[in-house]
Parts: structure tokens; sequence; C-alpha cells
């Protein structure tokens, strides 16, 4: 067995041995090592050593070769300039001085450009794999100077084009980012290069897709009044444009946009593509504008997909709140009792559809006024319950209008007058107010 393996290795080691002949052998007649068969074998005879030396980590004198070889045959192989980076990579890291790592840098950007100049075909290691390279180290060893690594990576996102990873197209917009809170990049400048980046990451995954929208979101740049002077221009070109719909909605969204502009957006997105979060948020616009009759149909449309008891009690609550504040109370009652029955626990319920009977109080007369006060009650009382915990001052509200409607309550002499006795049951009956409540004095 042991004769067998050393037959085996001998052969491999001739054959090797063959290999590197015809391949030296090829290199001393090939023109890209030299002029002359003394240069092509001096050439390489350097690549050799230039391998070995990068093996010691002899950083120094392996510099001398890669500066030779760059010189005399720089299309020779392509291992001089893989090398040459390792080589300045390592020289950088060991500078003593300032101007010593600046001029470092420099050469090993050259060594970038030369690799382009000689290698920038290869099928899969050529110009943009090249240049994406270089911006890195660029980044890595100068991060100070914004403007080169912005431009090295332009230049790599340029020769990528469609082809470009989503990790470079991620790290150079995150260089436009440090460079608009530097000051360096105009918001107009960052967004066009957002514009140019977006179409990129078609085939990026959700999360990537994600990462460049939050980087802008969160650069301070997207203001509302740049994305819509941006959008205005964009959407008049290409009007109806449901990709560049959902991009100015999430921007804006983002950005806590609530004017004309992102309304329209928002309602031109929801005719092409209605979802929940453009309803919702459509809702919400309007309630904030207090134009109550544009916020309902957006919140019934939600009710109708909404699953969950809960969050559509709370959806009949703001449909109540809209309602109350369009003076419609008896559409205000009905949508908070619809809420109750979805959900008895819910205190604002409660206290909407009290504010609906007091507000439909108006409509009644003589001693039925005063029992809609105690009908309110307590439903201001259910609600003071299901509050308790509440810390948003809704409970200082309850108990103000509580207040409000023990002073409406009547005296003892017209409960008496009205042939009533305090602590009795009362049947409230006036138009649509009706329900069972107890006689209270003030």
């Amino acid at each position: 067995m042991k004769t067998l393996t050393k037959i085996a290795l001998g052969a491999v080691m001739v054959v090797m041995a063959n290999c590197w002949s015809a391949t030296a052998q090829n290199a001393l007649e090939d023109p890209r090592y030299g002029a002359t068969p003394e240069e092509r074998k001096t050439n390489l005879g350097n690549l050799n050593w230039l391998s070995d030396e990068v093996n010691a980590r002899n950083w120094d004198a392996a510099a001398v070769y890669v500066r030779s070889l760059m010189k005399a045959a720089p299309s020779a192989h392509s291992s001089i300039y893989l090398h040459g980076a390792t080589v300045y990579r390592n020289k950088i890291q060991r500078a003593t001085s300032v101007a010593d790592k600046n001029a470092l840098i420099d050469t090993l950007m050259m060594v970038y450009d030369q690799r382009v100049q000689y290698f920038g075909d290869h099928p899969t290691q050529g110009k943009a794999y090249i240049l994406a390279l270089k911006a890195r180290d660029y980044l890595n060893f100068n991060p100070l100077d914004g403007a080169n690594v912005r431009k090295y990576y332009k230049e790599a996102v340029d020769a990528a084009g469609s082809a470009a990873k989503p990790d470079l197209l991620l790290l150079y917009f995150q260089q436009m980012v440090n460079g608009y809170k530097a000051v360096e990049v105009t918001p107009e400048e960052l967004l066009t290069v957002y514009e140019t980046l977006t179409p990129l990451m078609a085939s990026a995954s959700q999360e990537e897709k994600d990462g460049l929208t939050t980087l802008l979101a969160t650069s301070g740049a997207a203001d509302c009044g740049v994305l819509e002077e941006l959008y205005t221009k964009e959407l008049a070109a290409k009007p109806g444009d449901l990709e560049l719909l959902k991009k100015a909605f999430q921007l804006m969204s983002m950005a806590n946009c609530d004017g004309d502009f992102y309304i329209s957006v928002a309602e031109q997105l929801y005719k092409l593509e209605p979802t929940s979060n453009i309803a919702i948020r459509l809702a919400t616009l309007f309630e904030k504008k207090q134009e109550f009759e544009k916020a309902i149909p957006y919140l019934n449309e939600q009710i109708q997909s909404e699953t969950d008891p809960s969050a559509k009690s709370d959806l009949y609550v703001r449909i109540s709140a809209s309602e109350l504040g369009q003076r419609r109370y008896s559409a205000a009652a009905q949508a908070a009792r619809q809420a109750i029955s979805l959900n008895p626990n819910n205190g604002f319920a409660h206290m909407f559809l009290g504010n609906a009977y007091l507000g439909g109080q108006a409509g009644c007369s003589d001693f039925n006024r005063s029992a809609v006060s105690w009908l309110a009650y307590d439903e201001f009382a259910r609600a003071r319950e299901a509050l308790a915990g509440d810390t948003s001052g809704a409970l200082e509200s309850v108990n103000s209008l509580m207040a409000g409607c023990r002073a409406n309550f009547p005296s003892n002499e017209d409960i008496f007058m009205y042939g009533h006795s305090i602590g009795a049951s009362y049947s409230v009956s006036c138009g649509w107010i009706s329900g069972s409540t107890t006689v209270r004095a003030r």
C-alpha cells in the first residue's frame, strides 16, 4: 500500500511539473509578459517571487514586485492586482503617518484602476466587481473623505447597472445620507439618488427594499415639502402609476405628512389597490381635518374586513366620534351601541353614547329632558369603570361630563311634582332616545 501511495504521489508531482513547465513555456512566449524573451523571463520570475513574498507576509518586498509588474507587464496576469490589493491594504494598516497612509491609499486606488483597465472585461470579476472592491476599501481606509467615498460608490453602481447587488446599493445610499447629514449633499441630490436606486432594488428582498426606504425616511431630508415637490412632478409625468403612488405614499407616511397632496396620493392609491393600511390612514387624516363625512366611509370599509371584535369595536367608536362631530346624534348613538355589543368594556363607546344622548336631549320636553341626563349619566358611569386604568386624560373628561349631568338633574320638588320618587326606575322615551334609568335629584 505504501509503495502504491508513493507511486501515486510521484505521478502527481510529475503531472504538476509538466503543467508548470507548460505554463511557464507559454508565458515565455506570451507578449503580455514582455517584449523580449529576457523581459518575459524576468517578469515571470517576479510574478513567482511576488506570490512567495505575499505568502511570507513580507509586504515591503512584495510591493517592489507589484510596482515592477504593473509597469513592465500590466496585462500579464490578474494575480498582480489581487496580490497588489492585499499588499497595500496591509501596508496602509501599518502606516505610521497620515501622509504615508494617504500615499498608500492612492496607490491602492491605482491598483484597482489598472486592474479595471486590463481585466475589466472578466465575465464574473470585471469592472463592476473591481469598482465595488475599490469603493469598499476607500470607505474602510478613508471614511472622512465623503466626496470620494460617494464618487467611488457611484462609479461602482453605474458599472453594475441592473446587476448591482442590494448590499452595494444600500452602502452607496448610506454614504449619500451621511453626506446629507454633513451638509455635503442637498435634499434634491439625495432624493434623485433614491429614485435611481429604487428600480435597481427590484429583485431585492422586502427587508432590503425597506432598508433603502428607511434610510431616506430617517435621514431628515424627506420632509413633506421636498417630497411633495418631487412627486408632484413625477406623477404629472406618470399619472396613475401604481408603483410611483406606492412609493410616494410610503415615504410621505413615514414623514408624517397630512396635506392635501398626500391625501390625494392616498386616495388615488386606494382606488387602484385598496388596503386596510390606506383606509385607516385616510380616515385618520380626515378626522384630523374634521372632515368627518369623508372619514366615515373608510372606517366602514375597514369594519367589513376586520375580524377581531375588539378592533372592530374601536372602529365603531371612531365612527361614533365622527358622527358626533357632525352633530348626527342618532347615528353616533347607533355606532356606539354597536361598539358596546362587540366589547361591553369599551369605555370610549359608553362615553360617546352618553354624549350622543346629551346631544339629542334638546329634542325632548319637560321632565324627559332631565331624564335623558340620567340615561347619559349611567353611560358615563360605565365609561368611568371601564377606563379606570386609562392614562390618556379620558377619565377627567368623563368626570367632568358626569358633573355636568348632575347639574341638570331635576330638583326634589320637580321630581315630586311629576309624581316620581328618588331611586325609582324610570323608562326614557324621547324620539330615538330610549332606555331604563334611575330617578335622581341634583
